[in-house]
C-alpha cells in the first residue's frame, strides 16, 4: 500500500466517525466533507483518475444539495415553533 492510499483511507475513516458522532446536521458537514475527500483520494491512489474526477464533480453537487436540505430543515423548524 502506498502512503497516499493509507492517508486517504485514514481521512475517510476519521471523517465518517466525526459525522456519526455529531447530532446537528450543520456540524456534520466537515466530517462528511473529510470522508468524501478521503474516498476520492483513495480512488485516485488506485489509478482510477476518471472515476476520481467524476466523484469530485458529484461531491460538489452533493454538498450544494445538502446545504439546500439544511436550509429547508431550518425553515420547517422555524415555522413549527
Amino acid at each position: 500500500m502506498n502512503a497516499l492510499l493509507i492517508a486517504s483511507l485514514s481521512a475517510c475513516a476519521i471523517g465518517t466517525v466525526a459525522a456519526v458522532l455529531r447530532r446537528d446536521p450543520v456540524r456534520k458537514l466537515p466530517g462528511l466533507a473529510l470522508a468524501k475527500s478521503g474516498m476520492i483520494g483513495a480512488v485516485a491512489a488506485e489509478g482510477y483518475l476518471d472515476v476520481a474526477a467524476a466523484g469530485a464533480a458529484m461531491e460538489a453537487i452533493g454538498t450544494i444539495m445538502f446545504c439546500v436540505y439544511l436550509i429547508r430543515i431550518e425553515e420547517v423548524r422555524a415555522r413549527g415553533e
